[in-house]
């Protein structure tokens, strides 16, 4: 019985997934098509219409505090951002199709800001008031690290939020308000764009030799287990690596995605339990001959250890790296998403007859 691989420490990588044949070494009862509208219908549609719902309510909290500046109304919504938070994370995997046009992936989230350009450009923006800058229109076509989910944790939770609860802060709070119906109309986009009945929904459900995108159920499958192999590298080398050194001396806590909000541990939690919701959802698991279920094995066994260890996280990023014992179970999550990364850049991508093509996270 061949053993299972999964404490592997060989680096992550990111995997384009092509064909290397139309035979598939799949369950007797799945067909790669039902995996694909399983995982639309079981997870990517429910996960936008949160998101969509979510930046509704941030939209009307921060609308809210507007036109009556109170610390409750505050607290209402950096609660609704907390919430938005969480719902991002659960569309952020779903790397592929409308997140990728017209920049949206970029505008929602502007990460990783090695240089601090994006939160030069914010602070600059409210030192100026410039009126323009309050009109969501006109936020969209300006850069994005100034119109998104991180320019408005800036607003919210950065040097000079408190003021937020009185009127004299009426440009910034003005000034979030447009980032949040901008947020909002992305959200609506990204949500239409999956119930198109002629959109992406329909193409990789339905390959064939006229479609632009899949012309066999190979490539749409292929589409889906990339989703797994590359966000998993990107979760490892750039989302957890932004804060996480290879020693704790290395460390950066305040490198963290939306640590100024408290929510850098909550983004890492969310972020690896929404892959193991997809992969539930989309049925990949019954998708291995039985000579090859070891590799599920694997995968379930991956995921079940590292949600484990970071549920079990408790505190801020800087509290969670300032305690050798948490720090550890995070280091122990780095090489379960290692471990993962090979399970379906290589096992279940040959066990599926694909095989995988080696890219650099950059898109070179």
């Amino acid at each position: 019985m061949k053993a299972i691989r999964f404490l592997n420490l060989l680096p992550a990588v990111t995997f384009g997934l092509s064909v290397l044949s139309a035979t598939f070494a799949l369950g007797a009862d799945t067909k790669p098509v039902a995996v694909i509208q399983s995982t639309i219908n079981g997870y990517i549609l429910p996960a936008h219409q949160q998101f969509n719902s979510s930046a509704l309510a941030m939209h009307e909290a921060v609308d809210a505090l507007c036109k009556t500046p109170a610390a409750e109304q505050m607290q209402t919504v950096r609660s609704a951002f907390g919430k938005i938070i969480s719902h991002w994370s659960a569309i952020d995997i779903i790397r592929i199709g409308p997140i990728l046009q017209d920049n949206r992936l970029e505008r929602l989230v502007f990460f990783p800001d090695r240089r601090g350009i994006g939160l030069r450009q914010i602070q600059k923006l409210l030192a100026s008031e410039d009126p323009a800058l309050t009109d969501a229109n006109t936020l969209a076509g300006k850069s994005v690290a100034i119109q998104g989910l991180s320019a408005l944790e800036f607003a919210l939770f950065g040097k000079g939020a408190s003021e937020l609860t009185q009127r004299s802060a009426s440009f910034r709070c003005h000034y979030a308000l447009a980032i949040s119906e901008n947020i909002s109309a992305i959200a609506s986009q990204l949500l239409g764009a999956w119930k198109m009945s002629d959109g992406i929904s329909s193409e990789w459900q339905n390959p064939g030799p006229e479609n632009r995108l899949y012309r066999n159920p190979s490539e749409s499958l292929s589409a889906l287990v990339s989703l797994f192999a590359n966000g998993l590298a990107y979760y490892d080398t750039v989302e957890l690596s932004a804060f996480l050194g290879i020693t704790a001396d290395n460390d950066k806590p305040r490198a963290a995605l939306f640590r100024r909000s408290n929510n850098a541990v909550r983004v890492i939690q969310h972020g690896f339990m929404n892959f193991d919701r997809m992969y539930k959802q989309s049925g990949l698991q019954d998708s291995v001959s039985q000579e090859d279920k070891w590799i599920t094995d694997a995968i379930h066994f991956g995921f079940r250890h590292g949600g484990t260890s970071l549920q079990s996280l408790d505190g801020t990023v800087l509290d969670v790296l300032s305690d050798p014992q948490q720090r550890a179970k995070l280091d122990y999550v780095r090489t379960v998403v290692r471990a993962l990364g090979e399970n379906f850049g290589v096992d279940l991508t040959t066990a599926l007859g694909l095989t995988a093509n080696f890219s650099s996270l950059d898109g070179d």
